[in-house]
């Protein structure tokens, strides 16, 4: 063998190598970081209920399926006393808006949209819900509930509201 043919050999097994190593690098991060961002919410209680009163506040933004790895998979509703998610069999999961402990944004933005996020204390278990807020200049619902749980208790909001920042 000739010193060009050992160096093509390491070449290879450097190439291999970084390949894998760069492939565990992702599956680590992805585990640690965005395998546990959705927290699945499996002991909601649901009833069959009519929404026709409600304001909606959520919106389902569009990354090619990869926010279905971020936000809920529920629909946000509000009125005067409570906080509703709908679910895709159109049951919902109905909570006192007393029972909100943080309204806060997250890091994540899709498609210039800030993902929000509400923790609820219920049966003294706290669930999370994450989604995109739908507030425009003729929807200011997001708003709305926003200053609603603020007026309630203003140490619930953990990020402050800004139309530069929403």
């Amino acid at each position: 063998m000739t010193l060009s043919q050992k160096g093509d050999g390491y070449l290879i097994a450097i190439v291999i190598l970084s390949i894998i190593y760069a492939f565990l690098v992702v599956a680590l991060v992805y585990k640690k970081n965005i395998s546990t961002f959705k927290q699945k919410n499996n002991k909601l209680t649901y009833t069959s209920s009519s929404f026709k009163d409600l304001h909606k506040i959520s919106t389902k933004p569009f990354l090619f399926g990869l926010e279905n790895k971020i936000i809920s998979d529920h629909e946000f509703y509000f009125d005067d006393a409570n906080f509703y998610a709908i679910n895709k069999d159109h049951q919902t999961a109905k909570f006192d808006l007393k029972d909100i402990t943080e309204i806060s944004k997250t890091t994540v933005q899709i498609n210039n949209s800030r993902i929000w996020q509400v923790k609820i204390n219920t049966n003294n278990e706290e669930v999370i819900f994450k989604f995109a807020h739908n507030y425009t200049l003729w929807n200011r619902n997001f708003l709305d509930f926003y200053q609603k749980v603020e007026k309630m208790n203003p140490s619930l909001i953990k990020s402050k509201w800004s139309i530069w920042s929403m």
